[in-house]
């Protein structure tokens, strides 16, 4: 192969640039692909992920985490029969392992150091536990006492739900 393309080197006067062989051009072009392709993906996952940092609950700590403006947030949802209902059958499956089937902080997976804390029913409490303010408790969390985040498990409309029907746990 080598010396047809010598003899039309030589054929057309020798002008033009000395051939690659074969092998080299090919492998340039896909390691070349492949390192973009490899590049690109890493770009969309890292974007993907900061994302996804963004929208996700701040780092927890041993305080709540309520942004400006989220305590005198009203929950949009309309208070009714359905909406209650949702929020008890979520507050059963996901909440009640640690608050208790009456929201008392007694639930099996509860801490009792802090079943005092857990109690969704005190009414001493109501006033600093405005509906904004449950929401971003049950959707950033904290570290201690142990409040899982479910920003991650549940949707806004899930979480609001479980607001509106944890309200009404609270003794008159």
């Amino acid at each position: 192969m080598w010396q047809s393309i010598a003899r039309l080197r030589q054929s057309y006067g020798g002008a033009g640039p000395k051939p690659l062989p074969v092998y080299d051009f090919p492998m340039r072009k896909t390691l070349r692909t492949s390192l973009v392709l490899t590049l690109g993906g890493l770009a969309l996952v890292a974007g993907a992920t900061s994302i996804r940092t963004l929208e996700a609950a701040p780092p927890q700590t041993g305080r709540w985490t309520i942004p400006a403006g989220g305590a005198d947030e009203k929950n949009p949802l309309p208070i009714n029969e359905a909406t209650l209902a949702g929020g008890k059958k979520l507050f059963a499956g996901i909440c009640q392992r640690c608050h208790g089937a009456a929201g008392k902080g007694d639930g099996p997976d509860g801490d009792a150091k802090y079943a005092a804390d857990m109690d969704l029913t005190n009414p001493a409490r109501a006033a600093r536990n405005s509906d904004g303010t449950v929401f971003y408790k049950i959707w950033n969390g904290r570290a201690n006492p142990k409040m899982p985040v479910f920003s991650e498990e549940m949707t806004k409309e899930q979480v609001w739900a479980v607001v509106a029907y944890a309200q009404t746990l609270r003794k008159k």
